[in-house]
């Protein structure tokens, strides 16, 4: 049996379903900026839907609003695939992300587990 992206053995964090807006900055000489919506976040990275591929192994800039609050991070792009409703799903892991913004992530993955 092939394993997808999503599935949960293959993630070192767990992940949980979300609404997110996302502003996207791709770093490099192909520099692109856009709003998205976090379908998935966890502490290690995030599914986005895009309305365009980012490419793979890509380096973004994220800001990520989570309950009033701006998560900056720093990801790579480490897989794409293309969504029924044409936009692209894109795996992005955090690179690099402070403790505090961490935390604002697993308050919100703790208040999903409650709720």
């Amino acid at each position: 049996m092939i394993e997808d992206e999503l599935t949960p053995t293959r993630r070192q964090f767990p992940r949980i379903p979300t609404e997110n807006v996302v502003m996207i900055h791709r770093i490099g000489p192909a520099e692109q900026q856009e709003m998205a919506t976090a379908r998935q976040i966890g502490l290690g990275g995030l599914m986005i839907s895009s309305v365009e591929p980012l490419g793979v192994d890509s380096y973004l800039r994220l800001k990520i609003t989570i309950d009033n609050e701006v998560v900056e991070a720093t990801g790579r792009v480490v897989w794409e695939k293309p969504a029924e409703d044409g936009s692209t799903d894109v795996g992005v892991a955090f690179i690099s992300i402070d403790s505090a913004h961490s935390d604002t992530i697993l308050a919100q993955m703790w208040q999903a587990d409650a709720g």
